[in-house]
């Protein structure tokens, strides 16, 4: 079908200086869209069971993608008054982001049955539809920009970026103020004022003029007031959820902060004792729970310091964690993310002179320290208690003193891991190179004690053994001689010692489980016949897989139908056991039920299949039919293939740099928020810089990218074999030191990964114009995908396969370049 009018008239490439007016409109909506992004990643961590950001930035980039496909299929969008479009386009964002969160509280999307009821990838689905939907607009109004004003492209590409990178940083102090639903609500807001700075001082009707401002008003009005319609719909299998469905149970307060939402109630059910020996026949002390995002059930047990101590505390001597107590009399112990404080209590009753409380989440410490701290017995304001803010791994690399003994406690919840939930969750806690860690940091003799719920058949309990196994043969020692192993009905603990076990700690071990009636699953000589005597199975499975890792070890790991190699900090997966390869083995293990799909990742291919479908759908589809359109328009040098795999390339080079950055900073920053806003900050305030760069380059534009693609090729190189040296190096630091080395790390790959992008888009609008939105679209839909691949990627060969992978893909788009030349 022939145009109408003449494509180059269509997209009017002016060179007139254009209003700031017009340049700020764009740094909004990019603000506000990477606001929302990040604020989804939140609020569906929450709502669900894992922060999903690989699903969020796929919607995202679908969204951008289909904006492009549509203005490359309806071309005659770009002849009309261009910022009555970008007001258009900015509005309909704020609108349909709001409708978007709105709709999704009715939707049943639950990933904790989408391994047996079909209709959950129908409702997965829906979730891409109604949130590709404000992207789609936001990228709608930065692809019109882009595509009338391709001269411009370096300018309008660092106001894209440097608003992008503003909205990450945004997020940090947002959570705080106005919580998760709030926060999305401030998106909208931006979006609002970018529709206005489109419009100012542009002649226009009296709707166009004051609608704006209503809807502002209106939104300002929800955040003051948040309604009804806008409470959070969390998963009814959620710690929260459950506890809150028993009689009686309410809420007591909620507090959101740049990575979390830490609620305490008062519930029948908030009443945890974790492994808590049968042989304890009285009531527990009154408890309150207190959860972190939903779930992490924890309990704030009520203690009265002085005077009802021991009736109050008795229930803690029959506790595995009690053990260690026991056994080495410890004087000073760390604790990991004690959450409600049942370990530093612990601690209390057993008279540690120093504990060191380590833990990540500032508000749970406030929640202790302040409204709670009287219930508690005040046990985070003893003197003797030392409360450290900060990730475990981090303060243990800076601190130099030693300890007697290290507890992790139960963090996960039991929902989560009984059903594979946490798979994806990436766990730098329990990885060889933490556990190398910990034993440096042990005094001689000290032990290492690790609780872990059972999950039937054994799964994580082995492969914790086979990490520590090899972090112990990593430092010349004989695994089998430093462990101590038992188990209640419902949980592991696993000891290690940095020394080797003495004849009489095992002996103590064994009057311990006789006592209380727990069994023995490994100590060093320990017979067949000690194990699965109380709580038993068909088979001492326990005992038996123990003693096959110790002793066969690689072997074992291949035959055994769960995966069971080391997790480690490049390959951080710890509780992702599942192999395609044993599926009908797995299936007869379970039960012949399929919820252990789960843990194979089943919702990452579903989802890259999904996206796969949708860019195919509403990105490619479009512009195949839209083709014909084109006929009478100049082709640019080389085949349009050429440029489109380009742009292709550039945007699925680019996720995968971004993807594996955010996965190697969560450990060096102590929190996927923080990693995922420093690395996307620092990316994108670079990359602007670099776009800005772009512009010095005139009529050199070929010659530019021929540099500087090699450039990021031989940076990605470096970067993949030295940045885990680098991060390892600095992990000790103060937080704000790390965040400081995180931008200044990240920035140089930024400022050139900034280039290409608007150098080819200079170049194929001076050729090409209508070739715009199709390169817009090439590579929104290389970064759909280039959002999933990496963690399909990661699960089975890691993160610095990664970047490898990455450097190839531009090596591609510098093949393109010379092939266009």
């Amino acid at each position: 079908m022939m145009l109408r009018c003449n494509p180059q008239s269509a997209i009017r490439n002016l060179q007139s200086e254009l209003p700031f007016s017009l340049f700020l409109g764009i740094f909004l909506i990019s603000a506000a869209t990477l606001t929302l992004e990040i604020s989804l990643t939140r609020l569906l961590s929450v709502a669900q069971w894992y922060h999903f950001a690989f699903m969020v930035v796929s919607m995202a980039f679908l969204g951008y993608g289909a904006s492009g496909s549509f203005l490359s299929s309806f071309p005659w969008l770009l002849n009309r008054e261009a910022p009555q479009t970008l007001v258009l386009a900015s509005w309909f964002f704020s609108f349909s982001a709001l409708c978007a969160y709105a709709i999704s509280n009715f939707i049943p999307f639950d990933i904790a049955r989408i391994s047996w009821d079909r209709w959950q990838i129908f409702y997965v689905f829906l979730y891409y539809l109604i949130f590709s939907l404000p992207f789609f607009f936001s990228g709608l109004a930065i692809s019109a920009a882009l595509a009338r004003w391709s001269s411009l492209a370096g300018k309008l590409y660092f106001f894209d970026l440097t608003g992008a990178a503003l909205g990450c940083l945004l997020v940090l102090g947002l959570f705080g103020i106005f919580g998760g639903p709030g926060t999305l609500l401030f998106s909208c807001l931006l979006g609002g004022l970018a529709s206005l700075a489109f419009g100012w001082k542009r002649k226009t009707n009296c709707f166009f003029f004051l609608f704006p401002w209503a809807w502002i008003g209106l939104l300002l009005f929800f955040l003051w007031g948040e309604p009804s319609f806008l409470n959070l719909r969390l998963s009814p299998y959620k710690g929260l959820s459950t506890a809150l469905f028993f009689p009686g149970a309410h809420l007591l307060e909620t507090r959101w902060n740049a990575f979390s939402r830490v609620d305490v109630l008062k519930s029948p059910a908030a009443r945890t004792a974790p492994g808590l020996s049968l042989e304890y026949r009285e009531a527990l002390p009154p408890q309150l729970g207190l959860t972190v995002d939903a779930d992490r059930l924890s309990a704030i047990t009520r203690f009265h310091r002085h005077g009802g101590e021991k009736s109050e505390l008795k229930f803690i001597d029959f506790l595995p964690s009690s053990f260690p107590y026991q056994i080495i009399k410890p004087t000073r112990v760390l604790i990991f993310e004690p959450l409600g404080g049942l370990e530093v209590l612990n601690a209390v009753h057993h008279r540690t002179e120093e504990i060191v409380a380590v833990e990540v989440n500032p508000t749970v410490v406030a929640l202790l320290q302040g409204d709670y701290g009287e219930y508690s017995g005040g046990i985070y304001l003893a003197k003797e208690t030392k409360v450290i803010i900060d990730d475990g791994r981090s303060f243990v690399r800076r601190n130099f003193l030693p300890f007697d003994l290290i507890v992790l406690p139960l963090t996960e919840s039991l929902a989560a891991s009984s059903t594979g939930l946490a798979s994806l969750h990436e766990d730098y806690r329990l990885t060889t190179e933490a556990f190398l860690d910990y034993l440096q940091a042990l005094k001689p003799g000290g032990f290492i004690a690790v609780s872990l719920y059972l999950l039937p058949p054994p799964r994580g309990e082995l492969r914790l053994v086979a990490v520590v196994k090899e972090a112990l043969e990593q430092m010349g020692k004989t695994p089998g001689n430093h462990l101590l192993a038992f188990r209640s009905w419902g949980t592991l603990t696993l000891l290690v010692k940095k020394d080797a076990v003495a004849f009489q700690e095992s002996q103590a071990l064994r009057a311990f489980c006789r006592k209380l009636r727990f069994d023995l699953v490994y100590y060093p000589g320990m017979q067949q016949e000690e194990a699965n005597v109380y709580n038993r199975f068909h088979t001492p499975l326990y005992f038996q897989g123990v003693q096959r890792v110790l002793q066969e070890g690689k072997s074992f790991y291949k035959v055994y139908p769960f995966d069971l190699s080391p997790a480690t900090d490049d390959r951080p997966f710890f509780h992702h056991y599942f192999r395609w390869g044993h599926l009908s083995a797995i299936y007869r293990l379970a039960g012949e039920k399929w919820p252990m799909l789960i843990e194979g990742g089943y919702l990452v291919p579903v989802v890259f299949f999904l996206a796969l479908f949708l860019s195919f759908l509403f990105i490619v589809l479009p512009v195949m039919f839209g083709r014909g359109r084109e006929q009478n328009q100049t082709i640019p040098r080389g085949r349009p293939f050429s440029w489109l795999t380009y742009f292709a390339s550039l945007g699925l080079g680019f996720m995968f740099v971004e993807i594996s950055l955010i996965q190697k900073f969560i450990l060096f920053l102590g929190h996927p928020v923080y990693a995922v806003s420093l690395v996307i900050f620092s990316l994108l305030i670079f990359a602007g810089f670099g776009s800005r760069l772009s512009l010095k380059m005139g009529p050199s534009a070929y010659r530019g990218l021929k540099l500087i693609l090699p450039l990021i090729i031989i940076f990605l190189f470096l970067y993949a074999l030295l940045l885990p040296q680098i991060l390892s190096f600095f992990q000790g630091q103060p937080l704000l030191l790390r965040q400081v080395l995180t931008i200044l790390i990240i920035g140089p790959l930024g400022l050139l990964m900034g280039i290409p992008f608007p150098l080819g888009i200079r170049l194929i609008g001076e050729r090409w114009p209508l070739g715009v939105p199709w390169a817009w679209c090439a590579n929104g839909c290389a970064s759909v995908l280039g959002s999933i691949l990496p963690v399909i990627i990661a699960l089975a060969w890691g993160f610095q396969a990664v970047f490898f992978l990455s450097a190839l893909i531009y090596g591609v788009g510098l093949f393109m370049v010379w092939k266009s030349c």
